[in-house]
């Protein structure tokens, strides 16, 4: 006799649910700078405490949240970035899935805000959220400027397992955040005003450190300079190459035409192709979508071949910015958006290897 299905609880279903969206502390952290930059902030500050085992603070000047949205805030799927599915295609915005704070809620021992808009500044709200992402409480006062202040504690509480492993490996994880942070720190490069980022931690019963610090220019050497020091810059060119790509067959058959080739603009800067410009590891590659970090496997390798065809020993090191347009990619292809699916990668691969050669460095 077969057994008995049963209904799994909501509850577990939400905490399943929201481990596939938030599974590290780079995650975690990385959600909530994307809110920041979505609601137009130019002064982003990440405090870590212990590593971020014991809280991790997010502190921005941008729009606010607005008293109507008090009560959805936390909830699952809720967002005001997407109208209808077909927004996919041109969603320009960092987040869309709604995911974000219903899964800290579930995945923390607390999670609290502080926001102000315009109108409301210089008094701002508490709210306190429960495990459900639904809102406690509102009701409390405090001075705040325009913007939002949200703060994680204790992540992965509800999960012991995972709790224990984060606590093993704190130091490890921390490292992670805070380079993923560093690409964050040169998405402005690409969207004048330019960002402000900082990044502290202090750890249990010692003083407070600064790992990141830029100070909110849109110009991305400046940014370099802030993260590495001025000598990074030593041995960088600037890039700036026109791509044609021809379009993917999907693509072509969706918008009923039968043949044409996109351009995408590839710029930003890379060191030269030298032994004396090499790195050891390949820990300063960066590649931005329409100034989204990402992770694209194939165009990495691809400008990594052509660099050791010059150079073989070491590493380049790179920050580039690909725009094309949005109905060019897929986004919406992981829960945590850093995957991201090109409709025609190859084509993107092939046409870079051709324009990066040393004559396309080399001003």
């Amino acid at each position: 006799m077969a057994s008995q299905i049963k209904a799994i609880p909501q509850q577990s279903v939400h905490k399943i649910t929201s481990g596939q969206v938030v599974v590290d502390l780079q995650t975690a952290v990385k959600e909530l700078v994307e809110n920041s930059l979505d609601a137009g902030a130019t002064s982003i500050e990440v405090r870590f405490k212990d590593y971020g085992l014991k809280s991790i603070e997010v502190i921005d000047n941008g729009s606010g949240i607005k008293p109507a949205d008090y009560e959805s805030i936390g909830l699952k799927h809720h967002t005001s970035k997407l109208s209808s599915y077909a927004d996919l295609e041109s969603v320009t915005s960092f987040g869309f899935r709604g995911e974000a704070i219903s899964s800290l809620c579930a995945l923390a021992e607390g999670v609290t805000m502080t926001t102000a808009t315009e109108d409301e500044a210089p008094m701002g709200t508490v709210l306190e959220f429960d495990r459900n992402g639904k809102l406690a409480r509102s009701d409390a006062k405090v001075a705040r400027q325009r913007g939002t202040s949200v703060t994680v504690t204790n992540l992965f509480a509800p999960l012991p397992v995972r709790r224990a492993e984060l606590s093993r490996n704190i130091k490890r994880e921390h490292s992670k955040a805070v380079a993923l942070l560093t690409a964050y720190a040169m998405v402005p490069c690409a969207n004048p005003p330019g960002v402000r980022l900082t990044v502290s931690n202090q750890p249990e019963g010692g003083k407070k450190s600064v790992q990141i610090r830029t100070d909110g220019t849109p110009n991305l050497r400046n940014n370099i300079a802030s993260l590495w020091g001025r000598k990074a810059l030593d041995n960088l060119v600037d890039v700036d190459l026109q791509l044609d790509v021809e379009a993917e067959s999907s693509m072509l058959k969706r918008a009923g035409l039968g043949s044409f080739s996109t351009t995408v603009h590839c710029q930003g800067v890379a060191s030269l192709p030298t032994f004396t410009s090499s790195r050891t590891a390949a820990d300063r590659q960066f590649i931005f979508l329409n100034s989204r970090p990402c992770t694209l496997p194939k165009v990495t390798k691809a400008i990594s071949e052509v660099w050791h065809s010059f150079c073989v020993q070491g590493h380049g090191m790179w920050v580039l910015d690909l725009t094309l347009r949005t109905d060019a990619y897929d986004v919406n292809v992981s829960p945590d958006k850093r995957s991201i699916l090109l409709h025609n990668e190859d084509g993107l691969t092939t046409s870079l290897k051709v324009h990066c050669s040393v004559s396309s460095l080399i001003p």
